[in-house]
């Protein structure tokens, strides 16, 4: 029988992680992502291969996707760290530092002498002292230039006009007030829109939201017409309903 006609040899589950791992390490990350499902099609309960998947998947920044394999690796093996590990990465780097944080302590939990969750755990707490830290200073940074945007229109005013709009003391002082409350007003909403950013990433793709949605359109049952009472009694008597 000819070499050449015969089928190609097919992998095993292990040789197509292998080959994903390599892929992982020259930073080719959509091929490995490629061997990754076709093994989990052949082992569908192996939750190293998700686990790895997940991690391809983060690296290409897909965050929903590695999510979705992360939280499929803690459901397989509930009693591993590393399944853990991972989803606390993407939520870390989807801005959900809270979550990240209960997600690296369970995996320590379960692996106390882990110095990188150790290390995780210290890094992403400094992450979030620094971002609540730098939401305080953009409050006072815009209240401290409403205030002096303020007084900048009030001493305007009160040297540039022949009657000044605000020739009383008080309502000098309440104009700068005011206009430092809606400098403060400005740097909250500046803070609160991006506290509202966080995990936005985990949000499904289109594509995939786009196919539920027309699944759900195919599935919807065939609406029947509706008909009063008379009309339903008559129905009835007639044994057409």
């Amino acid at each position: 029988m000819d070499e050449s006609k015969k089928e190609p040899q097919t992998l095993s589950v292990e040789e197509l992680k292998n080959k994903g791992n390599e892929c992982v390490k020259d930073g080719k990350f959509i091929e490995a992502v490629l061997h990754y499902t076709h093994a989990i099609k052949m082992d569908p309960s192996n939750y190293v291969l998700y686990s790895n998947r997940s991690f391809a998947f983060l690296k290409l920044d897909q965050h929903y996707l590695s999510l979705q394999d992360a939280n499929e690796t803690v459901k397989l093996q509930p009693q591993w760290a590393k399944g853990y590990f991972r989803r606390a990465e993407v939520e870390a780097a989807s801005g959900l530092y809270d979550e990240a944080i209960v997600s690296y302590t369970i995996a320590l939990k379960l692996d106390p002498q882990n110095q990188k969750l150790i290390e995780s755990i210290k890094n992403i707490t400094d992450t979030q002292k620094q971002k609540i830290q730098s939401n305080q200073n953009t409050i006072w940074i815009c209240t401290c230039l409403g205030f002096i945007v303020g007084i900048a229109v009030v001493i305007l005013d009160y040297c540039c006009t022949t009657n000044p709009t605000l020739g009383h003391p008080f309502s000098m002082v309440a104009f700068s007030i005011a206009l430092a409350g809606l400098g403060w007003s400005i740097g909250k909403a500046v803070t609160l829109m991006n506290t509202w950013g966080a995990g936005k990433s985990l949000q499904p793709p289109e594509d995939l939201v786009g196919s539920d949605n027309a699944n759900k359109e195919t599935a919807q049952p065939e609406k029947k017409p509706k008909y009063s009472k008379a009309q339903a009694r008559q129905r009835f008597k007639q044994g057409r309903l």
